[in-house]
């Protein structure tokens, strides 16, 4: 399942590696439907519905190899 990113709240360098090349990073962001707002209702058949869900506070470590980013000038 696919969640979007719905916003970037705080991004920080958590380590760095042995190798110069390498970071890693935690993402903390707001993601959309990660989590159960309401459950699936089964029974009476006629009234059936699938669970809702809504965006939550996620946090994520990542690793980036910066030899392999391709850098543009934005400005």
């Amino acid at each position: 399942m696919d969640q979007d990113i719905l916003r970037i709240e705080n991004v920080e360098v958590v380590s760095k590696s042995d190798h110069p090349e390498d970071i890693e990073l935690r993402i903390h962001a707001i993601v959309a439907d990660m989590v159960q707002t309401a459950p699936a209702i089964l029974y009476p058949p006629d009234i059936a519905e699938p669970a809702q869900y809504g965006p939550a506070h996620c946090v994520a470590n990542v690793t980036v190899y910066l030899d392999d980013v391709q850098w543009e000038i934005a400005e």
